[in-house]
């Protein structure tokens, strides 16, 4: 009777045992994972910058947007990143790089102005068209897809973004407080890691003429369709669906953008990825080389604790659209209108609905 009490004694402690290694393993591995998405999202992150005031340098406003100018220099100049507190507001420029095969650098696909209010729990977005003509500093007028482009060869590396996130200040007349860049190998990467996204297309999209890009140096295009409903979506279809123009405009890309951001949102939601945080080194280590943000871990922490109060049911959209621009020269240069943009803009920051 005492062998058998002891066996079960025994028996016992070590179901215990095994069950506090099992725990102490697993608690190992989140850190691990932890600490291997802290060095993920920590080389994601670049020194934030400012551009140095200047005199205002003589050259053409022209409209031709790729026209050389030889602009004073803007002196580089390293600066802590404008950083929100509490419950303030902040503003995120979103980019999506146009890069082809082969390419390092290249211009902006995709523009897109996000507000978001910890206070009241808004959260709301402005997209730009990539051809609008907007005042750069020191370079003139210029097409603002150019601009990122623009800022990283001619002033240096890290100062294309803050050349357009100033260049967007000056022309909403808001702070932009932080900027991310993904390119389009990251957005392919994303949507196939939360399993595709669902995606309701408005009407026919047929464009005889998307590039294929297979390749450095690549000119072939080939067609592609979408017929109208709603229809699933994997990363490379996605992209397409949002890249996009030829079947209608810019106009229309910049929706087809926010509606592929909105299902990814509503995916991420969907699938409760956010709270599964022993898998959140997957999500990281995905898209470690293929995203760059000057939102510092700490901004990322306020917000990610301010998420709970979102209302992401209600994301509010906006867009620089054609009953919104001003045709200069010719019918392909346009820049927007100031009095329409501030009304849309002061909407966009108090809440209210967006233009029908």
């Amino acid at each position: 009777m005492i062998r058998h009490h002891g066996v079960r004694r025994r028996f016992v402690l070590t179901l215990l045992g095994a069950m506090a290694l099992t725990g102490i393993i697993a608690i190992a591995r989140l850190g691990f994972e932890w600490k291997q998405a802290l060095d993920d999202v920590d080389a994601m992150i670049v020194t934030s910058v400012v551009l140095a005031p200047t005199p205002e340098p003589v050259i053409s406003t022209s409209v031709l947007a790729d026209a050389p100018v030889n602009p004073l220099p803007l002196l580089p100049t390293v600066a802590p990143t404008m950083a929100p507190e509490n419950d303030d507001p902040v503003n995120i420029l979103l980019l999506g790089a146009d890069a082809r095969v082969g390419e390092e650098i290249s211009r902006t696909d995709a523009i897109i102005l996000l507000h978001i209010n910890p206070r009241t729990g808004r959260v709301s977005m402005l997209s730009f068209p990539r051809d609008l003509m907007v005042d750069t500093p020191g370079f003139g007028r210029r097409k603002i897809n150019s601009v990122y482009l623009l800022g990283e060869t001619r002033l240096g590396k890290g100062y294309g973004a803050a050349l357009l996130k100033q260049t967007v200040s000056d022309l909403v007349g808001v702070p932009v407080h932080h900027f991310a860049l993904i390119n389009f190998e990251g957005f392919r990467r994303v949507i196939d890691l939360v399993g595709g996204i669902s995606i309701d297309v408005p009407k026919v999209i047929d464009d005889p003429r998307y590039p294929v890009d297979a390749f450095p140096g690549d000119v072939r295009t080939m067609q592609v369709r979408f017929e109208p409903g709603r229809q699933w979506m994997d990363g490379e279809r996605a992209l397409i669906y949002a890249r996009t123009r030829h079947a209608d405009s810019d106009f229309g890309r910049n929706q087809r953008q926010q509606q592929v951001l909105l299902a990814l949102v509503e995916r991420v939601r969907e699938r409760g990825l956010i709270s599964q945080i022993n898998k959140i080194d997957d999500y990281t280590s995905a898209l470690r080389d293929y995203v760059r943000t000057d939102v510092p871990r700490s901004e990322m922490i306020r917000l990610a604790r301010a998420a709970s109060r979102m209302d992401l049911d209600n994301i509010q959209r906006y867009a620089i659209d054609s009953k919104m621009i001003i045709t200069l020269g010719s019918p392909d240069t346009f820049a927007a209108d100031p009095e329409a943009l501030r009304e849309v803009v002061d909407r966009m920051i108090a809440g209210g609905a967006p233009t029908p």
